[in-house]
């Protein structure tokens, strides 16, 4: 899978979010907020083809969290990004 390209993490007000576009307008009604961890995920992998392993590979070495959780939070963010259409 990949992140899909067409969207861009923005800083507003010390938030990191995506607007999602609406029929090629953005939708102040449609947007993702990231945390510190989803965004350093996003930042990591959004230039290339990954997989649920890559994203837990990921967490484990920055974070250092047990593989377990990892794999929980992981398939929770990408959960997360699916249902927002931001994977391709």
């Amino acid at each position: 899978m990949r992140i899909n390209p067409k969207h861009n993490v923005m800083q507003v007000c010390n938030e990191n979010i995506i607007f999602l576009p609406a029929n090629g307008t953005v939708n102040m009604n449609c947007v993702v907020a990231l945390n510190p961890t989803a965004l350093a995920l996003y930042n990591a992998l959004k230039d290339i083809d990954f997989t649920l392993d890559d994203a837990v590979s990921f967490l484990t070495r920055e974070y250092q969290v047990d593989e377990p959780t990892a794999r929980r939070d992981a398939q929770a963010w990408l959960d997360s990004m699916q249902k927002a259409d931001l994977l391709v």
